[in-house]
């Protein structure tokens, strides 16, 4: 966990639920899918970073292309810089010693106002790059963005990757996040029961990437 600071835990989870109003021409399935893997986090309530580009310190694990497929994948909605310490990052990278059977873990800081404070991404250097790793970077980026828990569709942000394409809601999602600002009503949602809420209005949500099997 982030040192130094005291904030509750979130797990991604399934559940969640409702309607909001969205972008201009956003069904309605598509602002539950927004609610279900994003705004259901926030008490139905967008989260999202609120300035761009997205300050990231590589720190010699990703590569800038892993980084700014999002770019490329969201039609230019999120955009990135690259920044050559953890002190002036918005998103850092580090390895960690999660365990053999993780390939990676992502921590997203956000403030009850829906603005993603800060974003660490952990990969666990023996096989983050292996067969039994998906697109690990790419992947953890997607949480590092507002992308909250996992999609169930074979593609990139199912628990292992998938096959490691970007399908069309994820895409979908992106976009319509990246069109709101943070903190934005989608829809009505209870925040996951292992929500814990403390001083300041802080939440962490920790996304854990097991290997494949």
């Amino acid at each position: 966990m982030v040192a130094g600071l005291l904030l509750p835990l979130l797990f991604a989870a399934c559940g969640g639920g409702g309607k909001g109003k969205g972008p201009s021409g956003s069904s309605d399935e598509e602002m539950e899918y927004l609610l279900e893997h994003n705004a259901r986090f926030n008490d139905g309530k967008t989260v999202r970073w609120g300035n761009l580009p997205i300050r990231v310190f590589a720190n010699n694990i990703a590569s800038e292309g892993e980084v700014t497929e999002w770019t490329r994948a969201t039609g230019g909605r999120v955009t990135f810089t690259f920044v050559g310490s953890a002190g002036g990052a918005n998103i850092t990278f580090r390895f960690g010693s999660e365990g053999p059977d993780i390939c990676g873990v992502s921590l997203v800081t956000y403030g009850s106002d829906g603005e993603i404070q800060s974003a660490e991404v952990r990969v666990v250097q023996e096989i983050f790059r292996g067969p039994q790793c998906q697109r690990t970077i790419v992947h953890e980026v997607g949480h590092a963005i507002g992308f909250l828990d996992h999609s169930s569709d074979g593609g990139l942000m199912d628990p292992d990757g998938g096959n490691g394409e970007f399908t069309e809601p994820v895409i979908t999602m992106f976009r319509n996040l990246y069109a709101l600002a943070p903190g934005t009503p989608v829809g009505r949602a209870e925040r996951p029961q292992t929500a814990l809420r403390r001083s300041g209005g802080r939440y962490v949500v920790t996304i854990v990437d097991h290997a494949r099997r």
